[in-house]
């Protein structure tokens, strides 16, 4: 069974935003040390994870994600990824694991075994799934449109304020890129009449801004509701960040100072309708300081701003960096040791886990968990052991451990 097309080109945003995440060196990670060795990250393709997820591996038949697939498990979708993106992945996989395992014996159903490439794949789809914008609510949209005061402006459908120009225009183009884009740039020509109309700047939280979005694009001019958009490019939008943000931002320490720092260690809004929501509530701020120190305002159209997010999006799905230290500490407290042994050499209770030729990386860390996972359920039953759960920051320092070249003693 492959994905629809609509469901297909509904996932084409999300597989843009990976394509080239290995190309930016404004974020390295690889770390390369005598003590230890570190392997690139294995680069997953969100849309051939779709069709695995849905079709082959089956996962589509007990999950769904972002409403589409089975009821039977927890929608994998809803909840915004913790840092390390990757580790929280791979951890949330391996809490949830003897649940997942014990449903699947008991439906029958043959067991769906992973190659690290296919792992890669489907977390690049599951993570990026995070990233979309949900459908909006159209009547809570009005009520926001309403609230903030936008009709004493602008009309949809030539209903409303006359002062500024009507939004279906915007709403015609079915495109929530289009929207920010419009939002961003002419923010500055509207700070002086918002605050003389309304006294004070709206502001967004929450999804008013994805329902706003809705709303506008309901309108019988504007036909269906948004939900397809421009497909972002990172590479692209890299180019862009250097072209039109890096003046203020920086990324990793790259860049300007005078807007807060856009790279992966910050929580930052990476939905359009959300990043739409901070830009427009930073709005004069921004045009405050973009104009003090002299820098021109920006100019993006849709496809601008989907290669800008598609690019702030792939900064966060790095390799974990991690310490091996830490990671054999945290191999004795979640009780790894006690079957592998102290350093990982093995014991009568289960094999040695120190790679010798090629070095994990999170992602075939992730895949071998998957693999032998039921196994280890099983004995960890038969032994009464606790199931050992696993923090989004451990990973990185496992994989860090693992990878961690033998004592030669």
């Amino acid at each position: 069974m492959t994905v629809q097309g609509s469901r297909k080109r509904f996932l084409w945003v999300a597989a843009a935003a990976i394509a080239a995440v290995v190309v930016f060196a404004v974020y390295p990670h690889v770390s390369r040390v005598s003590s230890s060795r570190r392997a690139l990250y294995l680069v997953g393709n969100p849309e051939q994870g779709a069709e695995l997820f849905y079709g082959s591996k089956q996962c589509g038949i007990c999950h769904s994600v972002n409403g589409s697939g089975g009821r039977i498990a927890p929608e994998l979708s809803g909840t915004k990824p913790s840092r390390p993106a990757m580790g929280w992945l791979t951890s949330v996989l391996w809490n949830h694991g003897p649940g997942m395992w014990r449903q699947i014996r008991q439906s029958s159903k043959t067991y769906p075994e992973l190659t690290p490439q296919e792992m890669a794949d489907i977390l690049a789809f599951l993570y990026q799934s995070s990233s979309i914008d949900p459908p909006g609510n159209r009547s809570e949209g009005k009520a926001a449109f309403d609230e903030k005061g936008c009709g004493r402006c602008h009309s949809i459908g030539g209903v409303g304020g006359k002062a500024a120009p009507d939004l279906s225009a915007v709403g015609v183009a079915n495109d929530p890129n289009t929207w920010a884009t419009a939002m961003l740039n002419h923010a500055g020509s509207m700070v002086g009449p918002i605050n003389t109309a309304l006294g004070q700047w709206p502001s967004f939280s929450g999804n008013q801004m994805n329902n706003l979005i809705a709303y506008v694009s309901s309108t019988k001019s504007a036909g269906k509701s948004a939900g397809g958009g421009t497909v972002g490019d990172p590479q692209k939008g890299w180019a862009v960040f250097q072209s039109r943000c890096m003046p203020c931002h920086a990324v990793s320490g790259q860049g300007g100072t005078v807007g807060p720092e856009l790279g992966p260690d910050q929580d930052i809004q990476l939905t359009t309708a959300g990043f739409a929501s901070v830009m427009w509530n930073h709005a004069p701020a921004m045009i405050k300081e973009a104009k003090d120190k002299g820098i021109p305002a920006s100019q993006l159209n849709a496809t601008d701003m989907a290669d800008l997010l598609a690019f702030l999006a792939s900064l966060r799905y790095f390799e974990p960096p991690g310490s091996p230290l830490v990671g054999q500490r945290v191999f004795a407290e979640r009780g790894c040791a006690a079957c592998h042994g102290t350093k990982a050499e093995g014991s009568k209770m289960g094999p040695g886990l120190k790679r010798q030729k090629e070095a994990y990386t999170t992602v075939s860390f992730t895949a071998s968990l998957w693999q032998h996972g039921p196994e280890m359920a099983d004995r960890a039953q038969e032994t009464g052991m606790a199931w050992p759960e696993l923090q989004a920051t451990d990973v990185g320092d496992l994989v860090s451990f693992l990878n961690a070249i033998p004592d030669s003693k």
